[in-house]
């Protein structure tokens, strides 16, 4: 966040850029602030790379993101309101400072972009030249300029979205019939890409439907819910397709950027993460039920047995039975927390965390979580993975413990034991009396935790994105977000390859899931 020492002495060397251009009437300079925001090339939802003279007389507001925070995803939605409220008398422009190796890359963020449906054009400040030029030090970070080029305010984190609102129109009005609404060279990276069945497939789940076997994905960019058998027919979709939040039956629900599944045939319940929702699904009925969250992003963190209906989640992740089936435990990654949701009593109440971003182990309040996001338990441990701290936890008898991992900018591809062992931004796993196998999604890769010895070993890929089935050592993911384990089978969301992956441990290899839609009946 912003001190205030940082902020004064950013806004004085923020007006520098003007030095030389009176606010005339009129007069719309180019100004050197413009030409900051347009060194870099590397222009997504462009057709070409901006210039400063694209940017001259606009009011502009830069966001300064990188992908995998969660807190840069949960103002996503303001983004969008700015963007339809102001229409052309506001430019947008995303200023993408990668904190992980692996965000640094242009493909990555193009990817990122079509995931959140971004419409605003987006340049990769891969050395952060323009986070430093504008003094920035926390994602997300907002920055108001005016027509004439000049910073009117900076707005650090989330919560902003009234005042910048504010701020906007403020200025819509002071500079009413001079405000430059002229197009943008705008090309929608999904205009540059080709439609495929799965759009960045999530969390996944395994057992009964009706009386097959069945694989559960959450089909996250399609906000639906796909069942397949586990060769790949698709035997059901759930949801319409279309984002939103309705519930209701099968065709007519809406779910937002579903994540986490968790399933107890004939109900399966679902980690609705951008509608900060749980939600139910009675696969018998055919009927979707919310059961948790007010659909409002939450920012208690204090929460004790309060009705589920009435407790705001933020942005939950992944769904998991612990310590018992009549308690689901929810990943707040929003919150930097866990939650338990009582089925009887229909409550919920905090497990660990409190609300700090970071690595502290030992009982609930001490112990703190970074955007928890995937969960699977083993006996009477709970295992999770914290993506902002690239570690794996766990959580028994009350009290967390770290295993691999060490801080929040401390990140690799590295085998061995805690301090020195290494992951970046694990999403998912799952534990087995085999050992621990996470999905280690910025690392393209799958590495196994031997709980027996404490040791971290690579298992599936090497470390760099692809899409290549064979032998392990030599296959590769692309951004894997979950693993889970069907009879010593291994099924991979391999998310940014929009594609499900299985992986035969006996023999070592790896394949790609051929996924068969239903044939549409004629009419």
């Amino acid at each position: 966040m912003f001190t205030r020492i940082a902020l004064s002495a950013f806004i004085l060397f923020a007006s520098t850029f003007s030095i030389g251009y009176a606010a005339s009437e009129g007069v719309m300079p180019t100004t050197q602030l413009h030409r900051t925001i347009t060194q870099h090339k590397g222009w997504l939802n462009t057709s070409r790379p901006l210039v400063a003279d694209d940017l001259k007389g606009r009011i502009i507001l830069l966001d300064f993101w990188t992908y995998g925070c969660i807190n840069c995803m949960q103002v996503m939605p303001d983004l969008a309101y700015w963007e339809d409220t102001f229409g052309a008398d506001l430019t947008i422009i995303g200023v993408h400072s990668a904190k992980f190796k692996n965000e640094g890359d242009t493909s990555h963020i193009r990817q990122a972009i079509l995931r959140h449906h971004l419409r605003h054009p987006v340049v990769n400040d891969f050395d952060f030249a323009t986070w430093n030029a504008f003094g920035i030090n926390a994602w997300p970070t907002f920055v108001l300029i005016n027509p004439m080029g000049t910073v009117e305010n900076v707005y650090s984190g989330e919560g902003k979205r009234s005042v910048i609102e504010h701020d906007i129109e403020a200025l819509r009005v002071k500079y009413a019939g001079r405000i430059n609404t002229d197009p943008l060279p705008i090309t929608l990276e999904k205009d540059k890409q080709s439609e495929t069945y799965l759009s960045f497939p999530a969390k996944l789940a395994y057992g009964r439907y009706g009386d097959t076997q069945a694989l559960f994905i959450a089909d996250s960019g399609h906000d639906r819910i796909v069942v397949t058998s586990l060769k790949g027919s698709v035997l059901a979709t759930i949801g319409s397709g279309d984002s939103g939040q309705v519930d209701g039956d099968f065709a007519s629900a809406r779910f937002h950027r579903p994540q986490g599944l968790l399933l107890a045939y004939p109900n399966l319940y679902v980690a609705d993460t951008g509608n900060h929702l749980l939600r139910q699904v009675d696969l018998v009925n055919g009927q979707v039920t919310t059961i948790a969250g007010t659909g409002q992003q939450g920012h208690d963190y204090n929460v004790h047995h309060k009705p589920a209906l009435e407790a705001s989640l933020a942005s939950p992740w992944d769904v998991a039975f612990y310590p018992d089936d009549r308690h689901i435990v929810i990943t707040q990654a929003g919150l930097h927390q866990l939650w338990s949701y009582d089925i009887e009593a229909k409550t919920v109440t905090v497990l660990a965390g409190n609300g700090h971003e970071s690595i502290e182990d030992g009982p609930n309040p001490q112990n703190a979580l970074a955007q928890t996001s995937g969960v699977s338990p083993l006996g009477d441990t709970l295992y999770f993975v914290d993506p902002e701290t690239s570690s794996l936890r766990q959580l028994q008898g009350g009290v967390v413990k770290t295993l691999i991992g060490t801080g929040l900018f401390d990140f690799g591809y590295k085998e061995g034991v805690q301090g020195a062992a290494r992951m970046q931004h694990p999403l998912g796993l799952v534990a087995t009396s085999s050992g621990i196998w996470v999905a280690d999604s910025y690392n393209h890769s799958i590495r196994r935790f031997d709980t027996k010895t404490g040791i971290l070993s690579n298992a599936i890929g090497h470390g760099e994105r692809g899409h290549k089935d064979g032998v392990f050592a030599t296959a590769s993911f692309n951004e894997p977000n979950a693993v889970i384990d069907v009879g010593g089978t291994l099924y991979i969301a391999d998310t940014t390859n929009n594609a499900i992956r299985i992986a035969d441990v006996k023999t070592n290899t790896l394949t790609t899931m051929t996924i068969t839609p239903p044939v549409a009946s004629a009419n």
